[in-house]
């Protein structure tokens, strides 16, 4: 006898918002989730959508980009591990601006003004000399530290960090003088600052109202406006940051990736990583060996963070939303620096390559993308479940393509099941997906996995399912 009664409808379940990628346990989270994404991006939230593409603008052949920087939001620069600081001239790069750098140390910029006239862009690897680009040409700054490394700005004073435990301050609105003293609030000096397990500084970023200086492990912040009244707070002897590249500063809030998870710091309290959770499994995964590889940059809207999964330079990008708290995975993207300039965004790569981020492909090549639900159930796991009619409505313009399939599991790859075929059809159709008896009946659960290529926004997702009592 048929067990399953005849049902002729069954009140629709529908899904219209799409939260992003949650890797806590799959049958505790809520269904806007995912158990796993690939190439999403936020951007049309609630719906779901594919991320932008890129397009390379600028490649140095034999060289990967060591750092980027940004002269008075309209001129992008880079180091790259040829030993050469170049302009983007909007076009190509232009002729080494210097020369003879160090080609495996990664450089840290910031603009300032000062005593210098105008503007200028400021860059320091540790082992080179401070550099000063003024529009036109790039040249020592003198009376610079030698040895310098993550030099910023801050309140009208730059910022330096020498021997991995001394930290200097300019004089007052002087780039040039780090060591002459009057005996004025305004007076240049240095300070030591050591843990106790011997770790050196692994970066120093302004932001959060303060200084923040961090080791790998320990964070302390910069208190004070002169050498009369500076003092380093304790933020947190347990929380660092793996490297200078792997924060970003956005809306007044440091992003920052940690040895022990993705962190946000305010100032004043101790750095949180609560919002993180849905994404520990990252860090608990990633190849540790290759972490010190990691960054982070920020598109005004979004934080990315870049970590390497499973090769030795990043693989990955997390991206994060602050305004919609979700999360997304980036993949075939592989970053060694980012920068934004105006409106654009770009991304510095290991191969030398200039990525400028927008468009609906990558550099010519379709965007591939995956999104698998979470393992779907009756109202108690012990019962049996099926899925009478499911149906997706989705924009897919010419040239995309979907498949949708279907697993009785709750985890694996083993048992997806391809059932149906989501063509091109150029504008928003509710397109019903007519799923075999044998595909979504007799299960205690199942999952839905949309796989395709190119552009593609998904509006909706919905279900009839029907279970039968516990036995």
């Amino acid at each position: 006898m048929n067990p399953w009664p005849y049902v002729r409808h069954r009140p629709p379940i529908i899904q219209r918002e799409f939260r992003g990628e949650n890797r806590l346990d799959p049958l505790s989270i809520s269904p806007e989730y995912a158990t796993e994404t690939r190439n999403f991006t936020s951007s049309a939230y609630p719906a779901l959508t594919v991320r932008p593409g890129h397009s390379v603008i600028g490649e140095i052949t034999n060289a990967k980009v060591l750092g980027m920087g940004v002269w008075k939001d309209t001129e992008l620069h880079a180091v790259f591990s040829d030993g050469t600081w170049r302009r983007w001239t909007g076009s190509i790069w232009s002729n080494p601006l210097a020369s003879g750098l160090n080609t495996t140390a990664k450089w840290s910029f910031c603009n300032f003004k000062g005593n210098l006239g105008d503007f200028n862009l400021l860059g320091a690897n540790g082992i080179d000399a401070v550099k000063k680009y003024d529009g036109s040409t790039v040249s020592n700054l003198s009376g610079a530290p030698a040895n310098a490394n993550f030099i910023d700005e801050h309140d009208n004073r730059l910022y330096c960090v020498t021997n991995g435990t001394q930290v200097h301050f300019s004089e007052l609105s002087v780039a040039t003088n780090w060591t002459a003293i009057e005996q004025s609030d305004s007076d240049p000096g240095s300070f030591i600052k050591e843990i106790n397990s011997g770790k050196k500084i692994s970066g120093m970023k302004a932001g959060a109202g303060h200084i923040t200086v961090f080791f790998t492990s320990a964070s302390f912040e910069l208190y004070g406006t002169s050498a009369s009244d500076f003092r380093m707070i304790e933020v947190a002897p347990d929380i660092g940051m793996l490297n200078n590249e792997s924060s970003a500063l956005l809306d007044g809030i440091l992003y920052f990736i940690s040895e022990r998870g993705f962190y946000r710091y305010g100032g004043g309290s101790r750095p949180d990583k609560g919002f993180s959770a849905p994404m520990q499994w990252y860090i608990d995964n990633m190849n540790k060996a290759a972490r010190q590889t990691c960054c982070a940059g920020t598109d005004g809207k979004r934080v990315y963070f870049a970590i390497p999964m499973y090769s030795a330079t990043p693989d990955t990008i997390i991206e994060f939303t602050p305004e919609y708290g979700t999360w997304y995975v980036w993949r075939d993207v592989a970053p060694s620096c980012f920068a934004r300039m105006g409106d654009n965004w770009y991304i510095g790569d290991n191969a030398g390559r200039l990525l400028q981020i927008g468009g609906a492909n990558d550099n010519g090549s379709a965007i591939a993308w995956k999104w698998i639900s979470k393992p779907f159930s009756a109202q108690s796991m012990s019962q049996v479940i099926r899925w009478l009619r499911a149906w997706i409505s989705a924009k897919i313009p010419a040239g995309s393509a979907m498949n949708v399939y279907l697993s009785k599991s709750a985890e694996g790859d083993d048992d997806w099941t391809l059932v149906q075929n989501i063509p091109a059809t150029g504008w928003i159709s509710s397109k019903p997906m007519y799923i075999r008896s044998s595909v979504a009946v007799n299960a205690h659960f199942i999952r839905l996995k949309i796989e395709g290529t190119g552009p593609m926004k998904l509006h909706e997702f919905a279900r009839e399912e029907d279970y039968l009592p516990l036995r």
